[in-house]
């Protein structure tokens, strides 16, 4: 395996970046602007940028490989699962940017508001942020004032998905195929079960989980049967070629494809086998068409994209607050070209500041706790 890490770590960092510049488009290209003149390809442009908010889900399925990846590569190296450490690390990867925002929100902003004649009130309650558990807020009805809070339901997703992983993981240690089958099962029953609640079934954690189970099976099989895996996905490009043809057509038409009870129950592990898919192609495969992390910018970008997710909704506002008052926007060319860029432009300022200033420090110190 040691011969595909030089592989593996750049390109997973670039596909991190192509998460979150999913996720980026869904939000930023959804936003009507003032003088903004509407033409039949607006609502076009903005029904498929919808989609993006799947980059999600490639998130999920990236960190569900990487965690399980990691975790097992120290269970074959030191017989064990250090958990104290591992949750020692997440710490200092997640909660210094995550409790920023958090202090942001509900500490600064009612602060700042006033000066400018301007009332704010955070109506989330503060404890579901306290505890990680964010997404059920959003089930429950409480939608945030604070757009920065918004993207934290699934940073609360992937904290519960810490908490619980490394204990699972210990549990069925000669078992661990099963438990990730298992996670398989439970999410489409619960999806079952949630199917009249369009909340749960896009926050809920057990309709979520199937993102993670399809990585671990992923890091499982390159850990355990690596040979195997590269052997059977090293196929020839044009297979690859039409796989990704394939996928685009499938996000492309993805109301049309995921319509009714049964492709919304498995909706999620369907579109999980096929961002695995993708991580198996940049990770392991031999043939592949294109190399994500070829690209050093690139892979900046996916270094920082945790803080790039965080931060872009401030980045957007200042944008779209720089360009109102400008009284700029005024056709759709600006609003869907001009408008994204200076809002990426701000958001990697944001983020990269962030990173040098703030998590840099902790990343120094995540590293003494490796194993």
């Amino acid at each position: 395996m040691k011969s595909y890490n030089k592989i593996f770590f750049p390109n997973l960092d670039a596909l991190r970046f192509g998460a979150f510049f999913l996720v980026f488009l869904a939000h930023v290209l959804l936003i009507h602007l003032s003088n903004e003149q509407t033409y039949s390809y607006s609502n076009y442009i903005r029904k498929h940028a919808q989609t993006g908010v799947l980059g999600v889900n490639f998130f999920f399925v990236l960190s569900g490989f990487l965690i399980t990846f990691l975790l097992l590569k120290e269970k074959i190296s030191t017989g064990k699962f250090n958990i104290i450490k591992f949750y020692v690390r997440r710490v200092l990867r997640i909660w210094p940017v995550y409790f920023v925002i958090v202090i942001f929100s509900f500490v600064v902003l009612p602060l700042v508001f006033p000066l400018f004649n301007k009332t704010f009130f955070e109506p989330s309650p503060l404890v579901f942020y306290l505890t990680f558990t964010a997404n059920f807020s959003f089930i429950m009805g409480y939608y945030p004032h604070s757009s920065l809070l918004i993207v934290l339901w699934s940073i609360a997703v992937e904290e519960q998905f810490y908490f619980f992983w490394p204990w699972l993981l210990k549990f069925f240690k000669q078992n661990i195929l099963l438990l990730l089958i298992l996670i398989i099962i439970v999410n489409i029953i619960a999806r079952l079960l949630f199917l009249d609640n369009q909340k749960a079934l896009y926050c809920n954690t057990l309709s979520i989980i199937s993102d993670f189970g399809i990585g671990g099976i992923i890091a499982y099989f390159s850990l355990y049967k690596t040979e195997k895996l590269i052997a059977f996905f090293s196929v020839s490009k044009i297979y690859w070629f039409f796989f990704y043809l394939g996928l685009f057509a499938v996000i492309y038409n993805y109301e049309k494809f995921f319509t009714g009870n049964f492709m919304t129950v498995i909706e999620r592990p369907v579109l999980g086998v096929f961002f695995g898919l993708i991580i198996i192609d940049q990770c392991f495969n031999n043939k592949r068409i294109f190399n994500a992390g070829r690209f050093v910018f690139v892979n900046y970008l996916g270094k920082i994209s945790y803080g790039l997710y965080c931060y872009h909704p401030l980045g957007i506002i200042i944008a779209k607050h720089v360009l109102d008052y400008f009284n700029f926007f005024a056709s759709p060319v600006q609003s869907f070209i001009i408008f994204p860029a200076l809002s990426l432009l701000f958001s990697v300022l944001i983020a990269s500041i962030s990173y040098f200033t703030i998590e840099k420090y902790f990343l120094k110190q995540k590293e003494k706790f490796s194993s």
